[in-house]
């Protein structure tokens, strides 16, 4: 069982890890999940409402038509739209626009003499030598623009595909001083605080398709605006001309369209805005956290693991495993389009495939070792003709783990470690050899397995691997014969000088995993599951009443078997839900009108019903029969006003 767990444990661990790393280090793999990402945002944005404090000033062909040169934009131009929006009330400005080299000396005056006497927070772009400028251009804007205001436009591009798809926080330049992004430096100078490191863009939707994300108007016009439609707004400024400072953005995916402005590449001013509104609502990245990118991960091997451990045909689970993949398609692009949270599908995907890849490769490998094992393994606790049967059964030897109803029988001697403390190893041996001979050879004729031999103890089970219609009833009968049996073994001579104890029993009805587990040299056929333990537990209980066979509710239903008594509602250790446990007494022992007084002393002890109620039928019980250990546990119980309704166990 543990080495099984280990390699399954193992195949989980390589399959997270391969598609994990895998993605990130293959750049065909990589580029596969990011276009997985941007074909969302591209196509399943969802809608937002225009932005509402964003707005864009754009120099277009327009404006630039307006001026005796295109580049660079005249500078009094500018001055003059940096002192209209300060006038209007504009709670910030950003200037996507490079002021690296000279013009009319007296314009470059004015808007150097405008820039620093403006009281609104501005931010700007400040290019540097990876922005290919020359030494003449980084000292001209050295000394034109007021240290405090500037910021790198970068752009955070993708090597691999040029798609711009993180917000550039700043660098760090050859004099070691740190210089903010413009989107970043800005935000920070209206009081909020940017992140230290570069975050995906949580690209904004429009509110419908002919609606842009963000308000824009045409710079040249900007005299001819109401003031109060850009009061305590923030304003971006740069260009907007069809060729020119265009990058890739995951709407470059979108359809194409003539009208489409994206089919070129989104403008950088656009690209800042996304970056702005993100940082100033302080908006996470639609991507799901690392912690649960790995979780989603490990859960997609843990799913290609079960599928690979589905009791079902081959066909069947490629099925399943090609239809959990498209699901799991289906709904990144349906959280995304209702949510906006993106999960990562090619890693998962991957994790789910190599799982199951490698579950079956394993499961293979553990056939053959199965059929060399079979019969070797189950001669041992089975009768010879089911070992032959099974050996046959081709359809057998192809299953593996299954979950079936089963019935568990549990024995134990009583005060077996203090009698094998004082016997001799040798009669100890020999006495132990008949003793599990017979009660093994009891369970083997009611068409019951034995699973395990645990020193003293036999662990059997019934309906497995053999179908057995009757498993509940005939474990009942195992259990009666095996009293009977270790009754009489106890007369024994060499037994009765060792002072060999009763043997308590505990039956149990439930549903567990059965079938070949254990490593790749050795295979064990066990069940799995709660029922065994609870069948376990049930054993247990017989030390606390002086019984010899303890049987759960469900093994009683199951068989029909009518001759027991209830013992009590128990929440067993190490469960968190009470079952009835009944006696199975040996026949004559309790009289039919004892029986019955307990059946109703008993009835008073359910919900409803305070402990005093049952008081004095139990005290009546006990003076009729001193010996019922059970009447004096529950009587020592009620005489303290404790609810004997559901009983929690704290031992085994």
């Amino acid at each position: 069982m543990t080495g099984r767990r280990l390699v399954y444990g193992l195949i989980v661990l390589g399959a997270v890890l391969t598609s994990w790393y895998g993605v990130r280090g293959v750049t065909v793999l990589a580029l596969v999940e990011y276009w997985l990402e941007d074909i969302r945002i591209a196509t399943l944005q969802p809608p937002e409402a225009q932005h509402p404090d964003i707005v864009l000033l754009t120099i277009t062909e327009e404006t630039l038509a307006r001026f005796p040169y295109r580049s660079p934009v005249d500078r009094a131009f500018l001055a003059d739209v940096l002192q209209r929006l300060q006038r209007a009330g504009v709670r910030g400005i950003l200037m996507d626009l490079l002021l690296d080299q000279p013009t009319e000396p007296d314009k470059d005056e004015l808007l150097k003499t405008t820039l620093e006497g403006l009281t609104v927070p501005i931010m700007v772009s400040y290019g540097s030598t990876e922005a290919l400028l020359t030494e003449a251009q980084l000292a001209f804007q050295e000394a034109f623009i007021p240290k405090a205001d500037r910021g790198l436009a970068n752009l955070v591009q993708d090597t691999r595909d040029q798609m711009v798809r993180w917000v550039f926080n700043g660098a760090t330049g050859k004099d070691g001083m740190f210089l903010p992004g413009v989107v970043p430096g800005l935000v920070s100078k209206l009081g909020i605080t940017p992140p230290n490191q570069q975050i995906p863009i949580a690209w904004r939707g429009r509110p419908d398709a002919d609606t842009a994300p963000f308000r824009a108007f045409p710079s040249h016009m900007l005299p001819l605006l109401p003031a109060s439609w850009f009061q305590d707004k923030i304003v971006i400024i740069g260009v907007d001309l069809p060729m020119t400072d265009r990058h890739r953005t995951p709407y470059v995916l979108k359809k194409y369209a003539a009208d489409n402005p994206d089919r070129f590449g989104s403008s950088g001013m656009v690209i800042h805005a996304h970056a702005l509104a993100q940082l100033l609502a302080q908006r996470s990245p639609p991507q799901i956290a690392l912690f649960w990118q790995w979780v989603v991960t490990v859960v997609a091997a843990l799913g290609g693991v079960l599928a690979v451990l589905a009791n079902m045909a081959m066909l069947v689970r490629l099925m399943i495993v090609s239809f959990g993949v498209l699901l799991f398609f289906g709904g990144g692009f349906v959280l995304y389009q209702q949510g906006g949270v993106i999960l990562p599908l090619l890693t998962p995907t991957l994790s789910w495939l190599l799982a199951f890849v490698g579950g079956e490769s394993y499961e293979r490998q553990q056939d053959r070792q199965q059929k060399k094992f079979l019969k070797e393994a189950f001669s041992k606790y089975l009768s010879k003709k089911f070992v032959d049967h099974l050996v046959s059964d081709r359809d057998f030897l192809k299953r593996r783990a299954e979950r079936r109803e089963l019935t568990f029988l549990f024995t134990d001697i009583e005060n077996f470690t203090t009698m094998s403390e004082k016997a001799e190893p040798e009669k100890l041996a020999v006495l132990m050899n008949h003793y599990l001979d017979g009660v093994c050879n009891i369970c083997l004729d009611h068409g019951g397995m034995v699973v395990d031999l645990m020193g003293d103890a036999v662990f059997a089970m019934f309906n497995a691997p053999i179908d057995l219609p009757d498993h509940a009833n005939m474990a009942v009968q195992s259990a009666l014969e095996v009293r009977e049996f270790a009754a009489r073994f106890q007369q024994r001579e060499d037994a009765h000088a060792l002072g060999f104890g009763r043997t308590r029993i505990g039956i149990h009805s439930g549903v567990a995993q059965v079938g070949n587990f254990g490593s790749t040299q050795q295979f064990k056929y066990t069940p799995l599951g709660d029922a065994v333990n609870i069948a376990s537990r049930i054993e247990g209980l017989n030390k606390f009443f002086a019984t010899d066979i303890c049987i759960s509710d469900a093994t009683v239903q199951a068989s029909g078997w009518g001759g027991v008594r209830p013992l009590g509602r128990f929440v067993l250790k190490g469960k968190g839900e009470a079952l009835m446990i009944h006696e199975i007494p040996p026949e004559g022992f309790y009289s039919n009108d004892y029986l019955e007084k307990f059946r109703m002393a008993f009835s008073l002890l359910g919900p409803g019903h305070a402990p005093v109620d049952a008081l004095e039928p139990f005290e009546e019980l006990a003076r009729e029969n001193p010996q019922d250990k059970c009447v004096a546990w529950y009587l020592s119980r009620l005489r303290l006003g404790l609810d004997c309704s559901k009983v929690v166990m704290m031992s085994k």
